[in-house]
């Protein structure tokens, strides 16, 4: 077996991979069946993102960080390309409902709360740990469903930035801040899921 499948074998990847698509497939369906739009409102869509995010948070560390430190690479490097691969494998599985009779939409908006949400997820990985990398982007839904929509107060825009138009300004700094400060913590810091010390 090659070091690339034992790699994503040891970061779950396939296990992942597959609760992004399962989640994303009933998001889609339950659309599909619910409504006539032709698009996906902004609330599931970005539930879908976000739990997509959740799916791969799990990805984003080893079960022993120590043993992960005696490897004769470069993390920075390989962090950098699983967070890169991650987006790209995301916003694929959102841009390729483009074609169907029922979409995630538009581009936009899946790539600004692809790129957001999954910054968020890696900065929460870092500060608590994979395991529990979750909690923000999930809180961060809730509010922005809840309390989301157009409007014109910069506080909500920067708040609720998931479920705000393409274009928004606010939305789209706060997507981008998110983005950038999380992949930067990722790629420099170090994190792994929590263990049981023996008492």
């Amino acid at each position: 077996m090659t070091y690339l499948m034992l790699h994503l074998r040891a970061r779950r990847v396939p296990v992942a991979a597959s609760v992004a698509l399962a989640t994303s497939a009933c998001a889609w369906l339950s659309w599909f069946l619910a409504s006539d739009a032709r698009q996906v409102g902004p609330p599931l869509a970005a539930v879908a993102v976000m739990l997509a995010c959740v799916a791969v948070s799990v990805t984003l560390a080893g079960d022993d960080e120590a043993l992960d430190r005696t490897a004769a690479f470069s993390w920075p490097r390989l962090r950098a390309i699983h967070l890169l691969a991650a987006f790209g494998l995301l916003l694929g599985l959102f841009t390729v409902t483009l074609a169907t009779p029922v979409q995630f939409g538009p581009f936009g908006f899946v790539m600004r709360d692809t790129a957001g949400l999954l910054g968020l997820t890696a900065l929460g990985a870092v500060i608590l740990g994979a395991q529990r990398a979750w909690f923000a982007p999930v809180c961060l839904s809730v509010i922005a469903v809840f309390w989301g929509g157009p409007t014109t107060n910069h506080g909500l825009q920067i708040l609720t930035w998931m479920t705000q138009p393409v274009g928004t300004t606010a939305s789209t700094v706060t997507s981008i801040a998110l983005a950038v400060i999380g992949t930067g913590a990722y790629v420099r810091g170090r994190t792994s899921l929590p263990r049981t010390e023996n008492l």
